[in-house]
């Protein structure tokens, strides 16, 4: 327990770097691995809430800053559970810019307001990428839905050209948007997303699908945030840590590490069980930790070795697409290590000897596999621990 704590607080000292990036799930995360009181996190909730309500409006941006820097002192000194609730509740209000206290309860409840033309065409277009993204993301898990989805892609395209067309007036686009939202490939969409998270609680939680039937979408929804709160509790209690780099740059298929498996020298004695496992395994990662924040990977780093990384994918095998249109999807990995400070792929090109190439990927790949294997509702294949493990 006491490393555990000692990892959060070295967290929270990261945090006053004025560079470091605020991840409010994340920081939740590390409070809860560091207090068991239901009533901290209960504070911490409500003002990382307030965080997130104020951050991205301008007029607040000292008020926002204040807040961050004030959270992140109150867990870096390693202060007992009764002197960190105190301090918490004493955080009720920050100087604004104006030197006038702001009380921050105003916030948990941001009121509506008016869009401008050029706000409602900006919120739209983010919203339509946002939404083309989670479509590929369903592809993955659900392949059967592609022809109903890629209806929906057309629509949403023909709509992005009439937003960017500062001819056509904004009643005619909020128009077509209603239509959209009223379709069946949008119906269709929304419950896709419905049917992720329940398979998603069904998989992660101890709900039975009755229970899970009669869920509405508000309970699945904060479920999921709380199971998944739950599993990064168990991550950082595993010897892998969930990075939040930004991997974008790195996300094509590997060579060898991907689910068509065309590394015929490497995958040869295979079986059936490890080559599903594989799959299985980077589609349940990726299901946990990066479909649920927008991503379509999943980054982790070794705790015993913190040169050690392992990205967890879905790619498109050829972006030219197939004959009909429809897209690949891929599994894989990407093992890398670091050195003198830039990340290093493990790639055939850069190693000659193929026995070595192979000999390397086991050897970064394996102990993450046993990490994932310890975590609760994981259960890696074991043919898949057994593949990796010979000749080793």
């Amino acid at each position: 327990m006491g490393t555990q704590q000692e990892e959060s607080r070295s967290y929270f000292t990261t945090l006053q770097d004025e560079d470091a990036e605020f991840d409010g799930d994340r920081f939740l995360t590390e409070v809860g691995s560091q207090f068991e009181s239901d009533v901290i996190m209960q504070e911490v909730r409500w003002r990382i809430g307030v965080l997130k309500e104020i951050s991205s409006q301008p007029e607040l941006a000292e008020v926002s800053d204040g807040l961050r820097d004030r959270l992140t002192q109150i867990f870096t000194g390693g202060s007992a559970e009764e002197e960190v609730l105190d301090k918490l509740k004493q955080l009720t209000e920050i100087t604004g810019s104006d030197g006038k206290a702001v009380e921050l309860r105003r916030f948990v409840k941001r009121n509506k307001r008016t869009l401008n033309e050029y706000e409602y065409r900006n919120i739209l277009s983010k919203k339509i990428e946002n939404t083309e993204f989670q479509m590929v993301n369903l592809m993955a898990f659900f392949p059967d839905a592609e022809k109903e989805l890629n209806n929906l892609t057309k629509q949403l395209r023909e709509l992005i050209e009439k937003i960017g067309d500062h001819s056509v007036p904004i009643t005619a686009i909020k128009a077509q948007e209603d239509n959209i939202r009223n379709s069946e490939p949008f119906t269709a969409y929304e419950q896709l997303k419905l049917r992720f998270l329940r398979e998603w609680l069904g998989q992660f939680s101890d709900l039975n699908a009755d229970e899970l039937a009669n869920l509405s979408t508000e309970d699945i929804q904060q479920l999921v945030v709380e199971h998944q709160r739950h599993q990064m509790t168990h991550l950082l209690k595993s010897k892998i840590t969930l990075e939040s780099s930004d991997m974008t740059e790195y996300l094509g298929l590997h060579d060898t590490l991907e689910g068509r498996f065309t590394e015929d020298d490497f995958w040869n004695n295979s079986s059936d069980a490890a080559r599903s496992g594989f799959r299985q395994l980077v589609l349940t990662v990726i299901q946990s930790f990066g479909v649920l924040k927008g991503q379509r990977y999943a980054f982790f780093q070794s705790d015993e070795d913190k040169d050690s990384y392992l990205l967890f994918g879905v790619g498109i095998a050829d972006m030219g697409g197939n004959d009909d249109g429809t897209v690949e999807l891929v599994p894989y990995m990407k093992p890398f290590t670091r050195k003198s400070g830039f990340l290093l792929e493990i790639r055939k090109r850069d190693l000659g000897d193929p026995d070595q190439y192979y000999h390397e990927l086991r050897h970064y790949v394996l102990p993450f596999l046993f990490a994932f294997d310890h975590i609760q509702n994981f259960n890696v294949e074991k043919g898949l621990i057994s593949f990796f493990t010979s000749n080793y």
